[in-house]
């Protein structure tokens, strides 16, 4: 311990005799502790924004799995509404085909009249259970339950709400109420976010030629979308992404580009298979947008940094 000191206080006339080393040793020491400082603060804001990226892919597969509930909440209203029409009962009891048709058609007209052509109403009456073979429906029938959830169809990808109707514990017909997965866009428009739903081209056997109709083109990897239904730059950066971005991407479960913030959420059908996923984002230029202000607060925290290290070497000068 001596000694230490005695080298320390030998150090220091070394420095008191020297006036520039002492001055040289001591702007060197300053500047490595400014540059280790600048770097420990440059990483921690990288891993803040890290972190805040990771919980706006936390946001918004809430925010789908919220929109979604919200539309079982709608259908079920309109079923609710559908099972008290006490001559759509009849019919669907007596298996009436011809009045059904005609029910079904006053009340999709009824839809569009009040402008709102997205919903479309199906009523199937157990009786003429030979013509139903769609899997999910005869689950219905079987299960006497409601079953809600996405499903391919022939014409296309529907968010779906069946609902049985049952009298004396048997089920004489089935409430079809759907809407197309593409029109979910329209609500997240609203809040200026990007949406595209890109099918598992395992799927497109199910689709019909007619639905097809050169609608579908691939987009990356096994996925594929409806582009009639997106003119957007999201959709159009999608594939400069790349195989090794889009490996980024579904690992970390966000990705990040000079353009778009952009995440991911796997949807299932109603038996819980994979058919595709939701592609979601926002623009990076967004003002109002999470990116925008993890950007400023690292750009804020640099600039900080950087006033500091330029203070103190004017102090020293």
């Amino acid at each position: 311990m001596f000694s230490i000191i005695k080298y320390l206080q030998g150090l220091k006339e070394v420095f008191q005799k020297n006036k520039g080393l002492w001055f040289t040793t001591m702007t060197l020491l300053s500047i490595l502790g400014i540059t280790s400082t600048m770097y420990i603060m440059t990483t921690m804001t990288s891993d803040v924004s890290k972190k805040v990226y990771k919980s706006m892919a936390k946001e918004y597969n809430l925010k789908v799995i919220s929109f979604l509930d919200s539309k079982r909440e709608e259908f079920k209203k309109i079923a609710v509404v559908l099972s008290q029409n006490e001559l759509l009962v009849e019919f669907l009891q007596k298996n009436d085909k011809e009045k059904i048709t005609k029910i079904t058609k006053n009340i999709n007209d009824q839809f569009v009249k009040q402008k709102i052509h997205h919903f479309h109403v199906s009523l199937y009456a157990v009786g003429a259970n030979k013509a139903i073979v769609r899997p999910s429906i005869i689950s219905v029938i079987k299960s006497k339950n409601i079953i809600y959830g996405i499903e391919v169809m022939s014409d296309g990808v529907f968010n779906t709400y069946l609902q049985p109707l049952i009298k004396d514990g048997t089920v004489y017909g089935v409430i079809e109420i759907k809407e197309s997965i593409h029109n979910s866009k329209s609500y997240f428009d609203e809040t200026n976010n990007e949406f595209v739903f890109l099918l598992d081209k395992k799927m497109l056997p199910k689709i019909s030629i007619a639905a097809k109709n050169g609608s579908y083109r691939d987009i990356i990897n096994d996925y594929t979308v409806e582009q009639i239904f997106y003119d957007s730059k999201f959709l159009a950066t999608v594939p400069e992404l790349g195989k090794e971005s889009f490996k980024e991407l579904i690992n970390n479960n966000y990705f990040i580009d000079d353009t778009f913030y952009r995440t991911y959420k796997i949807i299932n059908d109603i038996n819980g298979a994979e058919i595709g996923m939701l592609l979601l984002g926002e623009q990076v230029d967004n003002e109002e947008g999470f990116v925008h202000l993890a950007d400023n607060m690292t750009k804020t925290v640099t600039t900080v940094a950087l006033g500091l290290v330029m203070s103190i070497m004017l102090f020293m000068f």
